[in-house]
């Protein structure tokens, strides 16, 4: 199974979601992947069997923000990455911040719009399975100004090209996370059976809107 191991700069090294309901979402995402959760009351971990996919926790209250699948790239200097977010155009929503021993992080939004989050990691190694029906296998920036999404991008994470995929698709600026998934038709009657609706087609991919807003994509094998 692969696991992700090393994360260039800018590369996806991690996704989580932010719940309204947390108990409504874990059931929904539950039966969609096959996901359990460490239910811990805090920040979880979403695991498939017992590999960690991603990250699971509640939208801060009184905040009055949506539900939603956050993208996370790598950067070796948190702190240097949100001076350069600044110095190009993007705002710092807040961070950085230590997560424990693991790293630090911040979240920020681009100049497109875009929110995304960014990780310093301190672990050398990674821990989440990609690539495997039911967990994440590619992230999209959508933006309706792909030169100037890929030039700040490139600034932020100081290289001479920003790698990332980034497509002209809109209306909103977002990062799409598309996950994979064996069940074909069913994983969508699965989705639209708790309340989930189809939002667009995106060559074989198709992107859904969960029962609480969050867009999120699915691809099959």
């Amino acid at each position: 199974m692969p696991i992700h191991e090393h994360y260039e700069p800018g590369s996806p090294c991690w996704v989580d979601y932010a719940a309204l309901d947390p108990e409504g979402a874990r059931a929904f995402y539950g039966e969609l992947f096959g996901w359990t959760f460490d239910e811990s009351g805090g920040y979880e971990y979403i695991r498939l069997g017992e590999r960690i996919v991603g990250g699971f926790g509640r939208v801060p209250q009184g905040q009055q923000l949506p539900a939603s699948w956050n993208t996370y790239l790598a950067v070796a200097d948190a702190d240097a990455a949100a001076e350069r977010v600044r110095k190009w155009g993007g705002t710092v929503v807040f961070g950085p911040i230590d997560a424990g021993h693991d790293g630090r992080l911040l979240f920020a939004v681009d100049p497109s719009g875009a929110a995304v989050g960014l990780w310093q990691g301190h672990r050398p190694d990674g821990v989440v399975l990609v690539d495997e029906p039911g967990t994440w296998c590619r992230h999209e920036l959508w933006t309706d100004d792909p030169a100037r999404s890929a030039a700040f991008y490139a600034a932020v994470f100081d290289t001479a090209k920003f790698d990332g995929t980034v497509s002209g698709r809109g209306p909103k600026p977002r990062w799409m996370t598309f996950f994979l998934t064996d069940g074909g038709r069913a994983t969508l009657a699965a989705a639209e059976r708790r309340g989930a609706g189809i939002a667009a087609e995106h060559g074989r991919a198709t992107v859904l809107r969960d029962p609480w807003g969050a867009l999120f994509a699915v691809t099959p094998l």
